[in-house]
């Protein structure tokens, strides 16, 4: 069992953030023995740099997840935290698997695959902490790329377009654009915690004198899933099918039986077969000239 004491947490967490913070509280929060060995969780409270979970425990190496930024809970931070430890100790990692995993096999744009890749490979051999800024670097640069790929000027409507480098405004506009509505507020919500708490990570990361693996992996993992969460929309858009599903059934597996169109090839109708029952479904598309 492992000897760690709230002393030890309290010196790691206000040693991380630079002695610029104290901490007022530090307890064990829930510990975990699913895995084979022994696992705590720490909720760990600070005046001024927040709250956070601190994962610890026999043969694992301690690391801290700010709660505020990212929403973790402690099974979150648990699991977050033991997917890093497995993947560091796998004799086989390959980047491009890495990132299709963590994008959940979305198809990803070329360059941005690409990118991806490298700082995949970036960390599974960093060692200095020039070498976990530079992580930070290319992290930046995905998310700007990113940002270039996902806007168009039409997004911005009448208002002052974002500058080149600017993504989070870019991600914002494009978030309003595909996710209208009020079906789409949860998802916009949660989406825009995860840009800002992504690219302001990565910033930090880029200054910071005393980040380690733990961190920098940290970065990584949240810069591919990010990519991945905004090429989930891109495609949801351009999906005819995900919004429907079988009004006899329910079920959602669906495909185009026939449709109607107008002289000038405009679908004015879908007739979606489903793949359950066989009902067929008809879509009508109204304003269809516009």
């Amino acid at each position: 069992m492992s000897n760690r004491t709230y002393v030890d947490v309290a010196k790691y967490v206000e040693e991380q953030n630079q002695n610029k913070c104290k901490v007022l509280s530090a307890k064990p929060e829930q510990t975990f023995e699913d895995l084979g060995v022994e696992v705590r969780v720490w909720n760990v409270k600070t005046d001024n740099e927040g709250s956070w979970w601190v994962v610890e425990g026999d043969t694992v190496p301690m690391n801290l997840y700010p709660q505020d930024a990212y929403y973790f809970g402690t099974d979150e931070a648990y699991s977050f935290h033991m997917g890093i430890m497995q993947r560091m100790k796998a004799s086989t990692y390959k980047p491009e698997d890495y990132v299709s995993t963590m994008t959940m096999d979305s198809d990803i744009a070329p360059q941005l695959f690409r990118k991806l890749k490298k700082i995949a490979t970036l960390i599974d051999t960093a060692v200095e902490v020039e070498d976990f800024q530079a992580i930070g670097v290319q992290c930046r640069e995905v998310l700007i790329e990113l940002g270039n790929l996902i806007y168009f000027p039409e997004m911005a409507g009448e208002n002052e377009q974002p500058q080149a480098s600017n993504f989070k405004k870019k991600a914002e506009l494009f978030v309003q654009y595909y996710l209208a509505g009020s079906d789409n507020s949860d998802y916009r919500s949660i989406i825009k915690k995860l840009t800002e708490s992504t690219w302001d990570y990565s910033n930090k990361i880029t200054h910071s004198q005393n980040a380690t693996f733990y961190e920098a992996s940290s970065c990584v993992s949240l810069c591919t899933s990010l990519v991945g969460v905004y090429e989930n929309v891109r495609q949801k858009a351009t999906d005819l099918l995900a919004q429907y599903k079988c009004k006899n059934c329910t079920s959602k597996k669906l495909e185009i039986n026939d449709h109607e169109a107008t002289e000038k090839g405009i679908v004015t109708k879908l007739f979606l077969e489903c793949e359950e029952c066989g009902e067929v479904t008809e879509i009508i598309f109204e304003n269809t000239e516009e």
